[in-house]
């Protein structure tokens, strides 16, 4: 649920964005070097909604990576608690002469 609650916020931030980019005047301009092109006159406000969309994308797939590497732990420490709990059980369930047996005190 929170999932999508996060990618509903991203996209109301999105609309919001675009809609400042259709609205932004054209004498706000800059120029843009990047190491593969150069771009001349371009509106800041463009260059602001690419860079909330560039950095949005990057730290969703950052999260997805840790959400999926805490799951795998969980799932992980789940099944060891399960091994655990079922030799727990099993202990438990030991007549008490044979528990006796194993702890080197003979019946008398």
């Amino acid at each position: 649920m929170w999932v999508f609650r996060s990618i509903l916020i991203l996209i109301i931030i999105a609309v919001i964005v675009g809609f400042a980019l259709y609205n932004s005047g054209p004498d706000q301009t800059v120029d843009v070097d990047l190491m593969w092109a150069k771009r001349l006159d371009v509106p800041v406000i463009t260059v602001v909604f690419w860079s909330f969309i560039l950095g949005a994308m990057v730290s969703w797939l950052l999260f997805i990576s840790i959400y999926l590497k805490l799951s795998n732990q969980l799932r992980e420490a789940n099944k060891s608690i399960k091994g655990l709990v079922t030799e727990v059980t099993a202990l438990r369930n030991r007549p008490i002469e044979e528990t006796k047996d194993l702890l080197g005190k003979k019946r008398e």
